[in-house]
């Protein structure tokens, strides 16, 4: 279904499969600025199919 269940037994929480991929690369780009963070996200939308109309939208 996309989500990782944060206990083997009768999970009450999950974690979105999507996000767990975001976090990675997000660490790996990321600086003390707010550029990283456009990238990644920019990356990640593209990823999941959204295109953005310019180059740098963010």
């Amino acid at each position: 279904m996309g989500y990782f269940p944060c206990s083997p037994v009768y999970p009450t929480l999950a974690v979105s499969l999507d996000m767990l991929e975001l976090v990675p690369t997000l660490f790996i780009l990321a600086v003390p600025n707010e550029r990283a963070w456009a990238t990644t996200i920019m990356r990640y939308l593209k990823n999941h199919g959204h295109e953005f109309a310019t180059g740098d939208a963010l």
